[in-house]
């Protein structure tokens, strides 16, 4: 269809939007959001421009406030829990000269959060300047006298604090009854093992658009570099299993639902002795953001921490790759019916196509090398569960892994402290609380299907936001429930081909490990 700009233009104080709306030539431009967002100070100017991209498919490029001659570069000496532990630090800077500003970190959501403490720290705070360059060489003279943890950052980057902003944002809306292609996820390369810019993964699959999605490792200390942490389901095939129970975005014939959800995986043997399979298409041994089975140093999740485990049972299918990962143990080669068809006793041997590989460390090497049989069959149970509830992970079902809960029947409930990012204060302050590049899913009352991200470390163009801004932004466009995915340099839409957002890293666009992509 030919595409035409037919502008819609309506200006307002700054109350209200200035919107512009991108139609089709033969097709009426639909009516577009006019609800202020809620971030930063009240009646900032705004601006949104709205562009359908098919039959049910929008895209809308908002900015939103704007920089501020107040903000400055300042530099964090460090954080403390109490304000004792802060003044120690404090007298020590002065006695070597610096000017030292002490910061509480309030929790001034406390009542849209499980995590309850209205003072979540003490930051420790030397010098303001305009130029960043100013503060860095301030963090290398604070570093060279011991202040180790001395790091610079912007004034507006604090999400304890109000601001101006600026903010930039886009938004991919979905509406399910009139969308003619489909919604999905994909994995990066196709593989748990590649990792792949948005960019790619939109345009090997000529996606209308896309959008990074849950968490993955990163480093080999961590894992697998690319393996999903937390669960993915893609096709139906469950390729990576949850982190304890976490909040997840769950697609299935382009509706979608947000959702807590669980994995509970099992091998039974002909003879009735069972076990635990403790993960799917990962390193044993490397639990990324915990939430597992017999972890140290914790079952439940915790957030960008790697809990260890040298008694495990993997399992892995084609979509990890070639072969497992080589090392000590013992491994059990199943047909697709669960028929084992061969042993090995050491770890790093071909993954079939159909089929599986079972591979174990430690005492669940030893347990599997005595209770099975070349030639019985194995009963494997992969159950997936979403708010206590068994979901039947049919061809068109996908789950993208994320945390946290941010929005629940309209209300703000962000759900921190239960699903792992609030395991220290001064862990839930930078992660949190602070403003970075996000990206987040919403789900309206209709239906229609809400993909964010949010631009951040960018003082001039967009500083990010925290959670609950998060939150403020998907109510504001009408969700009733909302999510958290990835963020930070991984925050990436592309449409139409085109990068829509300023990625945070300096080297560019991050490839990732799996995406939101939305097919003709």
């Amino acid at each position: 269809m030919h595409r035409s700009l037919m502008k819609t233009v309506i200006v307002s104080a700054l109350s209200l939007s200035t919107i512009l709306t991108v139609g089709w030539q033969d097709q009426d431009a639909e009516a577009a959001n006019t609800q202020e967002l809620s971030i930063g100070k009240n009646h900032l100017p705004e601006t949104r421009v709205t562009q359908p991209l098919a039959k049910g498919v929008t895209y809308t490029d908002i900015t939103r406030g704007y920089y501020s001659d107040k903000s400055y570069c300042t530099v964090d000496v460090a954080f403390f829990d109490t304000k004792e532990q802060a003044r120690i630090l404090i007298q020590d800077l002065k006695k070597k000269g610096y000017k030292v500003k002490l910061h509480k970190v309030e929790n001034k959501y406390s009542q849209n959060t499980d995590v309850k403490e209205k003072t979540i720290g003490y930051v420790v705070r030397t010098g303001e300047f305009k130029e960043e360059k100013s503060a860095n060489d301030l963090v290398d003279q604070l570093k060279a006298q011991g202040f180790e943890k001395a790091k610079a950052t912007y004034s507006e980057y604090d999400g304890t604090m109000n601001s101006t902003g600026p903010w930039k944002i886009d938004v991919l809306e979905i509406d399910p009854d009139e969308f003619q292609g489909e919604l999905t996820n994909s994995l990066a390369k196709g593989t748990i093992t590649g990792r792949e810019t948005v960019s790619s993964m939109a345009g090997r699959t000529e996606a209308l658009a896309g959008l990074n999605g849950g968490y993955f490792v990163v480093g080999s200390e961590d894992g697998i570099p690319g393996d999903p942490a937390g669960i993915s389901v893609v096709n139906g095939q469950l390729v990576s299993e949850a982190i304890g129970d976490r909040t997840s975005l769950i697609l299935s014939d382009n509706e979608a639902d947000i959702a807590n959800t669980s994995t509970s995986l099992k091998i039974e043997t002909e003879s009735d002795e069972s076990s635990v399979i403790d993960g799917i298409n990962r390193k044993p041994g490397l639990i990324r953001s915990c939430g597992g089975v017999g972890d140290k140093e914790t079952n439940q999740p915790k957030h960008d921490v790697t809990c260890t485990d040298a008694e495990e049972i993997i399992e892995y299918n084609a979509a990890f790759g070639d072969e497992t990962p080589k090392g000590e143990g013992f491994e059990v080669l199943l047909d697709e019916k669960g028929k084992v068809v061969d042993t090995y006793n050491e770890r790093g041997n071909s993954i079939p196509k159909n089929g599986s590989v079972l591979s174990a460390t430690g005492a669940q090497a030893e347990w599997l090398k005595g209770n099975i049989s070349e030639g019985e069959t194995l009963s494997i149970t992969r159950n997936v569960s979403a708010d206590g509830k068994q979901v039947k992970t049919s061809p068109d079902v996908d789950i993208i892994g994320g945390a946290p809960q941010l929005l629940e029947d309209g209300k703000i409930d962000i759900q921190a402290k239960e699903e792992g990012f609030a395991w220290s204060h001064d862990f839930y302050y930078h992660f949190a609380q602070y403003r970075h590049p996000r990206s987040f899913a919403g789900v309206k009352e209709n239906g229609n299907i809400l993909l964010v991200t949010v631009e951040g470390r960018n003082p001039e163009q967009s500083i990010g936001v925290s959670f609950h801004e998060s939150a403020q932004i998907l109510q504001s466009l009408g969700a009733v429930k909302g999510m958290n995915l990835d963020g930070g340099g991984s925050s990436a839409m592309v449409v139409h081909d085109q990068l829509v957002n300023r990625p945070s890293d300096a080297t560019g666009e991050r490839p990732v490990s799996d995406g939101i992509l939305v097919l003709p």
